[in-house]
């Protein structure tokens, strides 16, 4: 628990996906069917999973098409493609920050004008956010802090503690925020049936958290007390969660981030392409236009 958020350690940002989607699902907060949007590029299973006969669901994607002067792409989201998230008939946005595979973070500008348009036009919109590459970029900043009431997030601690076979990730939601809003206002013969699906957690079932759930749902509900890491990953876990709150000094974020930069910078120097300055890229990957 940290700042309100309410955390769950999970095998790797990949379970993070698998576990977030079952659990909108399973409290009936996305339908076969529903309207989702896509902030692309991104993950490619963010593009698999919503075309899976389970899911089946209408797909807007919202194009991060701006380019600069030079007709390069910024990867940023222009606001007529931002303006989409206006529609109220999109029930969930998903987005990866910084992006996959250009690695780059929305920008100050974008992410206030997310904030407003849902707030005007579509309050009750669900976010999940992939901040998986965020640790990477010297400026960024989660739709967990711009939009804590709409946004669940990903984060994983494979990618930046270069141990992606460890699988270990988490899941980070604010106690106060729209999934369970959307849960209490349900149809009182959808919340009979995940009332009886929770019973054993709660005597008062429809007061379980929606990241309780997420917990729950992960073990079909019945192992819920199985759910999560294994032992030896919650050592681990805890053993880069010591070593990053002794480095007070950030020693070691900073030099992931200049092998990050280093590595971009050979890389475009033996391509003899000039790398274009942008205080968002986290250099994590990138993306070369080779027509």
């Amino acid at each position: 628990k940290s700042d309100n958020h309410q955390i769950f350690a999970m095998e790797g940002g990949t379970a993070a996906m698998c576990y977030i989607f079952d659990s909108l699902e399973a409290n009936r907060l996305l339908y076969p069917g529903d309207k989702i949007a896509l902030l692309v590029p991104i993950f490619t299973p963010y593009l698999d999973i919503p075309e899976l006969p389970r899911y089946n669901f209408e797909v807007v994607n919202i194009y991060a098409s701006e380019f600069n002067e030079e007709g390069r792409h910024t990867w940023q989201y222009p606001k007529e493609e931002l303006d989409k998230l206006g529609d109220k008939d999109i029930k969930l946005a998903c987005i990866v920050n910084p992006s996959n595979p250009p690695s780059v973070a929305i920008n100050e500008e974008s992410m206030e004008y997310i904030k407003k348009i849902v707030e005007k036009n579509n309050p009750n919109l669900m976010i999940v956010t992939d901040d998986v590459y965020g640790t990477f970029s010297d400026k960024f900043k989660s739709l967990m802090i711009t939009m804590p009431y709409n946004t669940i997030g990903v984060y994983s601690y494979s990618k930046y503690f270069g141990v992606t076979g460890w699988r270990l990730g988490t899941i980070a939601l604010h106690e106060n925020n729209v999934f369970g809003k959307l849960i209490k206002e349900l149809p009182y013969s959808i919340r009979k049936r995940t009332m009886r699906r929770y019973a054993d957690l709660n005597t008062v079932p429809e007061n379980v958290p929606f990241i309780d759930r997420i917990v729950a749902d992960s073990r079909q509900v019945s192992l819920n007390h199985t759910a999560g890491l294994s032992t030896p990953q919650q050592v681990q876990m805890a053993f880069f969660s010591a070593f990053t709150l002794i480095d007070k000094e950030n020693n070691y974020k900073d030099k992931t981030i200049n092998i990050c930069k280093t590595r971009k910078k050979l890389l475009f120097d033996s391509l003899d392409i000039g790398i274009n300055e942008n205080e968002n890229d986290a250099s994590y990957y990138t993306q070369i236009d080779l027509l």
